[in-house]
């Protein structure tokens, strides 16, 4: 089975956030609906091939943007956005042209960067309604995530029962559309996430700076 849930994400950026998400939908929707490159490239395999080709099959790529994500540098001070061999710019850029479902997860209060802070081949990025992602809030923002999750990819079969809105806490968001990759949200809850889960440090060579 092909994974169908792309979690990109960059570690200087949003920390511990792309694994706890990864975790938190793989629970939520099966094991093997969603691809991390440090957990699921096995040892040994040609990370660009196995990156390209998860792409090519899945079917929603969550974007995971911390407030810096436009601004981390490498060791010589440049961003690193601008470089095109960055694997962030090169995953988004790939499912944009593939025209791939692309969900902002804005982390902690980010919001999208200016269209003109970004190269050209990921410029589209912006047009894209996102949710957010609160630390310590994901008993509000993970029901408004998962449905947004769902919108794009209909057929994925949830894992659990479905809380009803508002029971627990709960936000009482609600999807009142998803249209190419963009999502209009209703309701008078908040959408936004990160939690805490040790799980998923795995060591893998290829990771995200």
């Amino acid at each position: 089975m092909a994974p169908r849930i792309f979690v990109n994400f960059r570690r200087a950026d949003t920390g511990p956030t792309g694994p706890h998400l990864d975790t938190a939908l793989r629970r939520e929707f099966g094991e093997q609906e969603v691809f991390r490159d440090q957990r699921s490239i096995r040892k040994g395999a040609h990370f660009p091939a196995e990156i390209t080709g998860a792409l090519r099959r899945c079917d929603l790529l969550l974007a995971v943007m911390g407030q810096r994500w436009a601004s981390v540098t490498d060791d010589e001070g440049r961003r690193c956005i601008d470089d095109p061999e960055d694997w962030v710019r090169k995953e988004i850029a790939m499912a944009l042209t593939l025209g791939i479902t692309v969900l902002p997860v804005l982390v902690d209060g980010a919001g999208l960067p200016d269209a003109a802070e970004l190269p050209a081949e990921i410029r589209n990025l912006t047009g894209h309604q996102g949710v957010f992602f609160r630390p310590h809030q994901e008993h509000i923002d993970f029901p408004p995530l998962f449905e947004a999750v769902h919108k794009a990819v209909p057929d994925l079969r949830r894992r659990r029962p479905r809380r009803p809105q508002g029971d627990g806490g709960g936000a009482t968001n609600h999807i009142e559309n998803f249209h190419h990759g963009s999502a209009t949200f209703g309701g008078t809850g908040n959408t936004a996430n990160t939690f805490n889960d040790p799980e998923d440090y795995d060591g893998n060579a290829h990771e995200h700076d």
